[in-house]
């Protein structure tokens, strides 16, 4: 048997499952741990850092055994566990749950699971967002949501926002994403509050005869982009935004 990572179960293409302990492939580890490697499920999991949750089965089996449990269900064999039992069993199951999960957790196989649940969760959360966003474009006529985007690209934030019925950091955020970081200048229109601080500004540099921010770094010496913002009033942002909004862009190619 290969090397296998800490933390990992096996499993080929077929469904079928690796035994950590002699190597060999089985549909289902359960009934091979206690016949043959005198050991538990738990004991297993816990010992090759497994999820405590994780079946122990291959996928067709788990499907074969779900199929039959929910005809059960359906024929009434199977009764719901609140019918089974009373509601002090039931929260008791759920603090031991509770305990198992604390107790499990450092578990590399439960680490990573976690993480892809994560990961997969805020995937699906971005697409269905991004679904209601292009159904809401399309309402408006767009062919799309970055359809949309571009063509308000000269309105505000605020204006689009009213438009499509989102926070205003909702449109500002998919302007970055799809006009890039610099969506401000290719735009041609800066929000207002932000146009008439670079009109301060462009006042306070003429005031002060320098060309541009280069030219007030070299008056400020040691002191830096900081003694800059204080000399004018400003932040280091908002000065790094003014001096990119002043930049001519590339002419475009004609295609």
């Amino acid at each position: 048997m290969g090397e296998v990572p800490f933390g990992v179960q096996p499993r080929r293409e077929d469904g079928r499952l690796q035994c950590l302990e002699c190597g060999r492939w089985y549909r289902s580890l359960a009934a091979h741990l206690f016949q043959s490697e005198d050991t538990s499920v738990d004991d297993y999991r816990e010992r090759h850092g497994l999820p405590a949750t994780m079946p122990l089965v291959s996928i067709d089996m788990s499907d074969r055994l779900r199929e039959l449990a929910r005809k059960r269900r359906q024929r009434g064999e199977l009764l719901p566990i609140q019918d089974l039992r009373d509601a002090d069993e039931i929260a008791a199951s759920g603090r031991a749950g509770n305990t198992r999960h604390r107790e499990t957790a450092s578990r590399p196989g439960v680490r990573a699971a976690h993480q892809a649940g994560v990961v997969k969760g805020r995937t699906q959360a971005h697409n269905n967002a991004r679904a209601v966003l292009h159904h809401t474009a399309t309402a408006l006529g767009y062919t799309d949501w970055e359809d949309l985007i571009r063509q308000t690209r000269h309105q505000s934030i605020a204006a689009v926002a009213r438009v499509v019925s989102r926070n205003p950091r909702t449109i500002a955020y998919w302007r970055r994403q799809i006009l890039g970081e610099n969506w401000k200048t290719e735009g041609g229109r800066l929000q207002p509050r932000r146009a008439a601080a670079y009109a301060r500004l462009d006042e306070v540099f003429a005031a002060r005869g320098w060309a541009d921010l280069p030219a007030a770094l070299a008056w400020a010496g040691k002191h830096g982009m900081r003694g800059v913002a204080r000399e004018v009033g400003s932040t280091q942002r908002v000065l790094r935004g003014w001096e990119e909004h002043r930049r001519p862009r590339p002419a475009e190619t004609p295609a």
